[in-house]
């Protein structure tokens, strides 16, 4: 049997981390728990579902409106661009309408629905997005940098896909990854998987690390009219992979199930796992 918060503790060992992320929180606090329901998102449905299957808690992947510090995750962004070679400020300021964006999203959604659900149900609600969006950054970065080192010096941006294509969650998606700028056969130059970081950085930090020197972007997901942006102002050669939002997700939730599977919690798959 597990706590909410030992739920919690486990996906934080999975990738380091000292604090709970700002996307992530134990919602309703429960212990106990032998049987729970996870799913990528998680609502009043869900949980009455798994109050219909007597089961014991439920675990959300995406946060809920409940979530307030989800724009804080962002600057994950930051980091991560600098350490691919773009200036902080440069980064900072790339970052800063989508913070402002998800502030004001957050701040409209209705914070008590969900969770207030749960309480009624008397159901152990927790959700863990950021941890296990670093999982799967690590993972997908390790099989993409694999496939495009095999290569050598001719890696193309085909070579990025068949790195993503080794990993089980791709080949049993519905959907496969895609090449929404540039071309499968272009030179893949230098490859960052941007991820992991709350939600994709929508067109100027895309366009901010083409500026500096990165050659293939993978994005998990991305809206329409930013690739239309991206389109319009990315240099010529620069590279955009989107490789597809559930399947991405659920390279780090995979892990964090088996794991909990390994400490003897029954976990029923729902909403997309």
């Amino acid at each position: 049997m597990l706590s909410t918060s030992e739920i919690m503790q486990v996906a934080l060992d999975l990738v380091g981390f000292r604090e709970i992320p700002g996307d992530s929180a134990v919602q309703v606090e429960g212990d106990g728990i032998r049987r729970a329901l996870f799913g990528i998102d998680v609502g009043p449905a869900e949980l009455l579902l798994a109050r219909e299957l007597g089961l014991d808690a439920a675990i959300a992947h995406h946060p809920n409106p409940f979530v307030q510090g989800y724009a804080d995750v962002l600057d994950r962004h930051i980091d991560q661009m600098v350490a691919a070679g773009v200036p902080r400020g440069e980064a900072e300021e790339a970052v800063r309408p989508l913070k402002e964006a998800l502030t004001l999203r957050y701040h409209a959604g209705n914070y008590g629905q969900t969770v207030s659900a749960a309480r009624l149900l008397g159901l152990p609600y927790v959700n863990i997005h950021n941890p296990l969006d670093e999982l799967g950054r690590r993972i997908m970065e390790r099989a993409v940098q694999e496939a495009v080192s095999a290569a050598g010096p001719g890696a193309m941006v085909g070579h990025v896909i068949e790195g993503l294509m080794t990993l089980p969650e791709f080949q049993a998606a519905p959907t496969r990854p895609l090449v929404v700028l540039g071309d499968p056969g272009n030179p893949a130059g230098r490859v960052v998987v941007a991820h992991g970081a709350g939600t994709n950085g929508r067109a100027p930090v895309a366009l901010a690390y083409f500026r500096h020197g990165v050659g293939t972007l993978v994005y998990i997901h991305l809206d329409y009219p930013e690739l239309l942006k991206i389109r319009a102002e990315a240099p010529e050669g620069a590279n955009l992979v989107v490789a597809g939002h559930i399947a991405a997700d659920l390279v780090g939730i995979n892990p964090f199930v088996q794991a909990l599977e390994e400490r003897g919690l029954e976990i029923v798959r729902a909403s997309g796992l």
